[in-house]
């Protein structure tokens, strides 16, 4: 029996050992084949190049109207450009806003965990039995009474 338990497990062992080439074939095929992907798409944006020139060149294009039409893209790419930086820029102070705003409640929460642990055990019970005698309230309630300000936080924490 030990000889079967013994082959048995230099099979497994082996088949551990190829499954573990086989991995990394697979990731460095992985690899190569992001590789070929990123040149086969650089190779067809200038192959779309090479026949637009070629169209242009069929159909008689002046090389005044390719340039006017350069000039216009690198202008509008330009624009399209600070408008991103712009989006960027905006995106960053939001998250920076909202950043400053979560620590404020988590302050705001550290404070009220504090006080409520300065609280005799009596007046803990007793808030505790309040608390689950309310129960949660509403998310359509707190809609309806929301104030401007409540509403500007929860249009900000749903875009995050």
């Amino acid at each position: 029996k030990n000889v079967d338990l013994q082959s048995e497990i230099n099979k497994l062992r082996e088949e551990v050992e190829t499954i573990k080439n086989d991995n990394q074939k697979y990731v460095s095929l992985e690899r190569q084949f992001d590789d070929l992907i990123k040149e086969v798409r650089q190779l067809e944006g200038e192959l779309a190049d090479y026949n637009l020139a070629l169209d242009k060149q069929r159909s008689d294009t002046k090389p005044e109207d390719i340039m006017a039409i350069l000039y216009h893209m690198q202008a509008q790419n330009e624009r399209q450009k600070h408008q991103l930086d712009d989006i960027f820029i905006q995106r960053k102070n939001k998250e920076t806003e909202i950043g400053g705003i979560e620590e404020q409640i988590h302050n705001v929460n550290l404070a009220f965990e504090e006080r409520l642990n300065e609280l005799d055990p009596e007046q803990r019970n007793q808030y505790e039995r309040l608390r689950e005698e309310n129960g949660p309230v509403s998310y359509t309630h707190l809609r309806a009474h929301e104030t401007r300000e409540d509403l500007v936080c929860r249009l900000l924490l749903e875009k995050k």
